[in-house]
């Protein structure tokens, strides 16, 4: 289930986590997994709580080690916050929630002089161009990329094995010990 947080294609509903992953569990008669704004522990046990059996993490692992991304791009997933994310080609009904720099500056204001025609933004919105901001330059304003909101969260580039260990560990702590706290034995009325 992919939140309006997300990197990327949101879909056009602007429905956040809280809501869809409680409807889901609600819903759904199969397993899913919650993916939007995830990032941290707390997180990953809020997602398990709503219903989800797991989180994926796309933004936040592009900020890894082992991310095959330049490290141009991993400093400004770091640098950035909840705020640094715009969302672009919504007037074509393919919204994308992308990192806000020049590249996405431009393309927002060409769509509102254009709304509808895609190819008044595609020389923008290739995915030629944000290939050579990942692989080549690491330059972050130099194209339109997908990120997303919980880079406000991303304060660090760890390794793909150090980030899910602290998120585990995170996630455990709070279910077994802050959470655990506020269940009682049941009442025998």
């Amino acid at each position: 289930m992919d939140g309006f947080e997300c990197a990327g294609h949101p879909g056009e509903d602007d429905v956040g986590n809280y809501v869809l992953l409680a409807k889901a569990a609600k819903k759904l008669t199969i397993p899913f997994v919650a993916s939007g704004g995830v990032g941290t522990g707390s997180q990953l046990a809020a997602a398990l709580a709503l219903g989800a059996e797991g989180v994926n993490c796309g933004t936040r692992f592009m900020a890894t080690t082992e991310a095959p991304i330049h490290d141009g791009i991993k400093r400004a997933l770091v640098k950035g916050d909840e705020r640094s994310t715009t969302l672009v080609m919504q007037s074509v009904g393919n919204t994308e929630r992308v990192f806000k720099n020049r590249v996405t500056t431009e393309v927002r204001e060409i769509e509102k002089r254009n709304p509808g025609k895609i190819e008044a933004i595609r020389h923008l919105v290739s995915g030629e161009n944000y290939r050579k901001s990942f692989q080549e330059s690491g330059d972050p304003d130099s194209s339109v990329w997908s990120a997303g909101i919980v880079m406000g969260l991303i304060d660090d580039v760890p390794s793909c094995d150090a980030l899910v260990k602290r998120m585990v560990a995170e996630a455990e702590e709070i279910i077994t010990g802050r959470l655990a706290g506020l269940v009682r034995g049941r009442s025998r009325l």
